[in-house]
């Protein structure tokens, strides 16, 4: 009974430092696809108890194209990210399923955070633009 415990304490160790390994390898791909000076970054994911869980990331240029797609999706540490090049040059306004059906799910996520950044940065320029706006006013005043 003693080495049971030991063995399910050795286990449970192991998976705290193999879950610390991933979460760095993960931080480290999106620092790395987060370093374009212009354009939107996107993060779509689903934890699903016993099934796959999925991961996508997406950056796109400052018009919604996608400019770089990577897919991470397995249960255990040893799943990596990898490039999915039929995403990209497509309009994340007008995308193509066909064939990525089973990735849908987390690219929507990924694309609806692009579109809630690209509506923020939009309301930011017209908040902008009209305070320059009333700025040249009231100088004219």
């Amino acid at each position: 009974m003693q080495q049971l415990l030991i063995v399910v304490g050795i286990i449970m160790i192991l998976q705290f430092f193999t879950g610390i390994f991933h979460i760095k390898y993960y931080q480290r791909v999106l620092r790395k696809m987060s370093k374009r000076s212009e354009g939107f970054l996107g993060v779509g994911m689903n934890q699903r108890k016993f099934k796959l869980g999925q991961v996508c990331i997406i950056v796109t240029d400052p018009k919604g194209v996608i400019e770089e797609c990577r897919l991470l999706s397995g249960m255990t540490i040893f799943s990596r990210f990898r490039k999915e090049k039929r995403f990209e040059g497509q309009s994340i306004f007008q995308m193509d399923w066909i064939g990525m059906e089973k990735w849908r799910e987390v690219a929507e996520n990924a694309i609806g955070m692009i579109q809630k950044e690209m509506e923020k940065k939009e309301s930011v320029e017209m908040a902008e633009a009209t305070k320059t706006k009333i700025g040249m006013e009231l100088v004219e005043l």
